[in-house]
């Protein structure tokens, strides 16, 4: 297929990846000549009526979402024998899958980037009404762009929509549908429950950050009925336990325990309070979450200068912000401390006025006196006529 054009506009260049479900091409646009990934579905799965309806579906979703952490749909088509596709952004980089199968595992600063980034795609996503239901280090994609790296969730073909989407004529995720890797799947979407919502997306991340800082998944078995077992009646491993070469503190281990939680009412309320959490477990005291605003402005985000490759995810540069905001705290504190009193605005200018003083009573004395020697001249005199006569 190497340079048919489809679509009428884009021009196939070289295939990237293959899969069951379909082929990922590098392809340019004839007119505009800018690269874009096109996702083609396997011809035979074209022909059925699910599969080109999911295949749709993961383009309709994904469209809605503006994110820096979602992988961005520019178009659908239709290729001239009837074969739909998708038209992507072209990332370089490699998935999350590729990276742990190089390293082994990410430092616990990495793990919290990576947090941090889907946090936001799945923030975007929830508040969309979708819920992705295949969070995986498969589906996240670590794209290199000017020496930086961002963490980009990709495929939401069996995303679950809150909306007309869902319709069952078009929906695949109906009840009893175990639908996502099981390895990843939380309680409630091990079930096959129609009730799963968001959470089940964060109980996910939190496998994905267990792999990341451990290099294993917490839950595993030889058979998917025993695997179910574990993941809904399983005590969540012990992160630090399981990997004790590595320093996990026990903050990591807490934070566990909550976002592996089989009740969804106990996990975190959001993906943003969850990449919150782990950023203090970790140690990162710098949140990289931005202002809302800024996570559809990628720019944004790149207000300092690009990290370099051999640096993932900014681990350095993370860490060297923090110590640069505490040296500066603790230098802005000791100014405050020293300097003169007459420096310092005051909020408000207090004036003491003297108090209305009261005088001090005249003394009584000498009218006591008087009244005395008064009183003794008159008993005198009393005395004195009672002799006369």
């Amino acid at each position: 297929m190497e340079g048919q054009v489809i679509g009428g506009r884009y021009r196939l260049v070289r295939l990237i990846g293959k899969g069951g479900m379909g082929s990922v091409w590098l392809a340019e646009h004839t007119a505009l000549h800018n690269q874009v990934a096109i996702k083609l579905i396997a011809s035979d799965l074209g022909k059925l009526g699910q599969a080109r309806a999911r295949f749709i579906r993961e383009a309709q979703l994904a469209a809605r979402i503006k994110s820096a952490h979602v992988v961005q749909v520019h178009d659908y088509g239709v290729t001239d024998d009837g074969q739909p596709f998708i038209a992507m952004e072209y990332l370089v980089g490699e998935s999350l899958r590729d990276r742990l199968t190089r390293l082994g595992r990410l430092s616990c600063a990495d793990a919290a980037r990576v947090v941090s980034h889907i946090s936001r795609a799945l923030t975007h996503a929830h508040k969309a009404g979708l819920v992705h239901r295949d969070i995986k280090p498969e589906n996240i994609f670590i794209a290199v762009d000017a020496d930086d790296e961002t963490a980009k969730v990709l495929d939401f073909g069996v995303a679950k929509a809150a909306d007309v989407l869902s319709d069952s004529s078009v929906d695949p995720t109906r009840t009893g549908a175990m639908l996502g890797t099981p390895f990843y799947m939380s309680p409630e979407q091990a079930q096959g429950l129609k009730t799963v919502d968001y959470r089940t997306d964060l109980w996910a991340l939190g496998v994905v950050a267990f792999e990341c800082i451990t290099g294993q998944i917490p839950f595993t078995a030889s058979a998917l009925g025993p695997l179910i077992g574990k993941i809904m009646a399983g005590p969540v491993p012990v992160p630090s336990k399981v990997a004790p070469d590595v320093r996990i503190s026990p903050d990591i281990d807490a934070w566990m325990v909550r976002a592996l939680a089989k009740d969804p009412a106990q996990r975190f309320a959001s993906a943003r309070e969850m990449a919150d959490a782990f950023m203090i477990a970790a140690g990162v005291t710098a949140s990289v979450q931005p202002a809302e605003s800024t996570d559809s402005d990628p720019s944004a985000l790149r207000s300092t200068p690009p990290q370099s490759v051999t640096d993932p995810l900014g681990a350095t540069q993370l860490a060297s912000d923090v110590a640069q905001a505490k040296t500066q705290l603790a230098a802005d504190v000791e100014q405050t401390r020293t300097q003169p009193a007459a420096e310092v605005a005051p909020a408000a200018t207090i004036v003491a006025v003297p108090a209305l003083s009261t005088p001090a009573p005249a003394s009584r004395l000498p009218w006591i006196i008087a009244v005395v020697v008064l009183s003794a001249v008159v008993v005198l005199l009393a005395v004195l006529l009672v002799l006369r006569r």
